[in-house]
């Protein structure tokens, strides 16, 4: 086979990975979980105001531009789950342009394919362009960043610089993990400009931080936040927990395909990375390409500064903060295709391609929360006098967008509404928390009601065994109840109990 016919071939498979993979990023099929209905609440807060917006980050912990821009999307596109989770579906359209103009600048036109190919397919890319959260919105900006900086690097004319800067605020007002790049980038630079390009490098430099002056006017905010926010959900994991729970992302999470993409993006990306071209073909050694050597150096050192960071602080890791070494990896990957000799590239691909659409199909058909199997009981089995109550208040966002206003509910344990979750000095008010005294307001609100729901689940963070103590003080007040579901951990990620009391007599 010629190399017409190959080049024939990667175009056909590339063509049928962004042909699914476009599909797959509007195909979300569960309700909403709870961080997505938290962005959905913070939306509507944006669309009333600046003043209302920022008061809700206060108690939330995020940076503002993903709501403001969701909140022009939703005005626009509408409100509904499928509505809301579009405007993340069309960041991930938008990727994939982009992951090709990144690409050709460093690789010739197959490797550009492979690029797109492999950014097409991934896991990751499509299970967070299905989500309502900004981590899309991330991946554009660190695509736009990657360009600008190659553009300023060619030319540090007025006009590019200023692009990077400008990309580098809006990074820095999307999600904080973006101060760990900015540093790294800015180390990076430094030291690139102890060597003969050094006025270059300090333009640059100097781009990143007149950036890092558009984040300023949010510092007030962002030091009341690190004072009294954090991730009091969860505890920071070890080191070698955040490398399974990147890798696992990657993979697009749980089950064997995944752990199978993640094995063969892995490889991949050690082959781009750890070979070089010689006369005798690839050998081993560090690859030749300047440009990917410090593309992974900036996407590893942001992970290790980052991780590093969140170990010391105590503050939690989630696998979707990958998406900052998301990009490096993704050119590492198609360098390493490009090694391979032959058909090879294609038929790794089409693998890859297969591996992927399998461990999608898997994890868009799980719902992410059991509250929307909780709700449906509810609507079902109950009448509109009904009181519904969360334990914990994490599990309430979700249920409260999904009852829409029709039963009354209430979250332990400010027993408020339960629109979002108010992470103000969480671990400190949930240790004060008091299951009898909730147990009592709830039966007094709940006077002249119908029945009484319970959605609740134990072994969250930082609330020990409160909902089970909650039931069993309501058990004393109201009855025994009935219990309508189970917590389901295996096929949920957000499992949940229900349980059903007659009701204040």
């Amino acid at each position: 086979m010629g190399e017409a016919d190959h080049n024939r071939w990667l175009v056909t498979v590339v063509a049928v990975a962004v042909a699914s993979g476009l599909v797959l990023r509007f195909l979300p099929l569960s309700p909403m979980w709870l961080d997505e209905a938290i962005s959905a609440s913070l939306a509507e807060e944006a669309r009333r105001g600046w003043t209302p917006l920022v008061d809700a980050l206060r108690h939330d912990g995020h940076p503002p531009l993903y709501y403001v821009l969701l909140a022009v999307w939703t005005s626009v596109v509408g409100e509904g789950d499928a509505a809301v989770r579009a405007f993340s579906g069309a960041l991930g359209v938008m990727s994939l342009p982009l992951t090709w103009a990144v690409a050709r600048r460093h690789l010739d036109p197959s490797g550009g394919l492979l690029a797109v190919g492999v950014m097409a397919s991934s896991p990751f890319a499509i299970r967070y362009a299905t989500e309502a959260r900004m981590y899309l919105l991330l991946l554009v900006l660190l695509l736009l960043a990657h360009l600008a900086v190659v553009r300023a690097w060619e030319r540090p004319s007025t006009v590019r610089l200023a692009a990077l800067a400008g990309v580098t605020t809006a990074l820095l007002l999307t999600h904080y993990w973006s101060l760990f790049l900015g540093a790294v980038v800015g180390l990076a630079l430094l030291w690139v400009g102890r060597g003969p390009e050094r006025r270059r490098a300090l333009r640059l430099a100097g781009a990143v931080a007149a950036g890092g002056l558009g984040f300023l006017p949010w510092l007030p905010v962002f030091f009341d936040q690190l004072a009294h926010t954090g991730t009091p959900w969860s505890p920071a994991p070890r080191p070698t927990v955040v490398a399974a729970l990147t890798l696992e992302a990657y993979g697009g999470g749980r089950g064997s395909e995944a752990l199978l993409v993640a094995v063969v993006l892995t490889v991949l990306v050690v082959l781009g990375i750890g070979t070089r071209r010689s006369s005798a073909g690839s050998v081993l050694g560090w690859t030749e390409e300047r440009w990917l050597r410090l593309a992974a150096g900036i996407g590893l050192g942001t992970m290790v500064l980052g991780a590093g960071v969140s170990l010391a602080s105590d503050t939690a890791y989630q696998g979707r903060y990958g998406v900052f070494a998301l990009v490096p990896v993704v050119l590492a990957a198609a360098v390493g295709l490009r090694r391979l000799p032959g058909i090879g590239p294609v038929v790794v691909l089409v693998g890859l391609v297969l591996l992927s659409g399998v461990s999608v199909a898997r994890e868009l058909s799980r719902e992410r929360t059991q509250v929307a199997a909780a709700v449906e009981e509810v609507l079902a089995g109950g009448g509109a006098d009904d009181v519904v109550v969360f334990c914990p208040d994490q599990l309430a966002p979700a249920g409260y967008r999904m009852l829409d206003g029709r039963r009354t509910t209430l979250s332990y344990p400010l027993l408020d509404e339960g629109r979002r979750v108010d992470w103000v000095d969480y671990a400190t008010r949930n240790a004060a928390a008091d299951p009898e005294a909730a147990a009592e307001a709830i039966t007094a609100r709940s006077a002249g009601a119908g029945a009484v729901w319970l959605v609740w689940m134990d072994g969250y963070e930082t609330f020990g065994r409160h909902c089970s103590d909650l039931r069993l003080e309501l058990v004393q007040r109201l009855g025994r109840p009935t219990k309508v579901l189970n917590a389901d951990g295996d096929a949920y990620d957000d499992a949940a109990n229900l349980s059903r009391f007659p009701g204040p007599s």
